[in-house]
């Protein structure tokens, strides 16, 4: 995906903001993604079978009789993630078990529900939300009155916008901590940009036919911005990267970098994807990062192979995983990786085997 001009991510900003605080909705007005809705149903199996469809298999029962039982399901589909309100009016169980293909963020906009994903009992409501992670058991109760706004978001889209955050390949995948806390500021910020989110694609501005390119930016801000401000296993190498680089241009070059190592790429390639001049991207990579964008580009190339001969995830031969990180000659690879590490490339695979 190219980077976005700053005129676009100006007129991007601007709908965010003008469409911000338009979920706080009086109990009598439309609900979320009114126009979107998939189906409203009284009965049970017909709930578990339609909501299965678009997330996976799962036990769904009625805990109590009190309450009317009245299954509403809205969703809007992107690429990589899909914006959901589900409720359920009654007090139900629902058991999916490990989701497999997707991770589901839940913010409750009314009610209670208690959710475990095999780390304890969470008990969330409005406030406090949930992210379950798709290869971990998850069971929940939702109470009668609760309902939820839900981002499904692709596991492997997820994973690679992580991979390219850190520079390197990660050894499994993402864990979040299971409470998604509004206390937190960062975590409030997002969760504010999430239903501005909704507001938009009740607009049919985004989740809709259109312009794939601003569909695609808002899915990798939503994700890139989740990574960044909920609690997880890779938390730390995140904050690491990021604090590296304040600057939007140096930033959006380093991703461009990480996204496209094994591609031929000169910092002119780079400044014009960025819409930006060579001589300003050199200037602000060394008052950034104190190194050149050649340097920096050169460095993450080691670290990604240096990462593959480690794990074992390189498969075929050394010269192969040398062209898959962009390096066009071995020699010059065996001689840069044994500088940078102290060993041959073939040295760290025979370590690591």
């Amino acid at each position: 995906m190219r980077a976005t001009s700053e005129e676009e991510e100006n007129v991007l900003r601007w709908q965010v903001e003008r469409c911000a605080k338009q979920m706080t909705r009086p109990a009598n007005t439309a609900l979320p993604l009114e126009k979107n809705r998939l189906f409203q149903s009284g009965d049970l199996d017909e709930a578990r079978a339609v909501v299965a469809r678009k997330f996976c298999d799962h036990r769904l029962d009625r805990i109590s009789r009190s309450g009317h039982f009245d299954a509403v399901h809205n969703r809007a589909e992107g690429q990589a993630t899909s914006l959901n309100y589900i409720q359920y009016g009654a007090d139900v169980e629902i058991e999916p078990g490990e989701l497999g293909s997707f991770y589901l963020v839940q913010i409750p906009l009314t009610g209670q529900a208690r959710i475990d994903n095999s780390a304890g009992d969470v008990e969330t409501g409005p406030g406090l939300g949930s992210v379950l992670n798709p290869h971990r058991h998850a069971s929940m109760r939702w109470r009668e009155g609760c309902s939820q706004l839900l981002l499904q978001i692709n596991a492997q889209q997820l994973n690679r916008v992580a991979e390219r955050l850190v520079g390197r390949p990660l050894s499994g995948q993402v864990t979040f901590q299971t409470a998604v806390d509004q206390r937190m500021s960062e975590v409030d910020k997002w969760v504010q940009k999430l239903r501005t989110c909704f507001s938009l694609a009740e607009k049919e501005a985004v989740y809709a036919k259109g312009n794939l390119h601003t569909q695609a930016l808002v899915e990798e801000q939503l994700i890139e911005g989740f990574l960044l401000c909920q609690p997880s296993d890779v938390s730390g190498l995140l904050m690491q990267e990021n604090e590296q680089a304040e600057n939007v241009h140096v930033r959006r070059a380093m991703q461009y970098i990480h996204r496209n190592l094994g591609d031929v790429m000169t910092v002119g390639d780079i400044a014009e994807v960025l819409q930006i001049s060579p001589r300003s991207l050199q200037l602000g990579f060394k008052a950034e990062l104190g190194v050149t964008p050649k340097q920096y580009l050169r460095e993450a190339r080691l670290r990604r192979a240096h990462a593959l001969l480690k794990s074992g995830s390189g498969d075929g031969m050394i010269g192969d995983i040398c062209e898959q990180v962009g390096f066009g000659h071995f020699g010059r690879f065996s001689v840069e990786y044994k500088r940078r590490y102290g060993e041959s490339p073939h040295e760290t695979r025979r370590r690591n085997c």
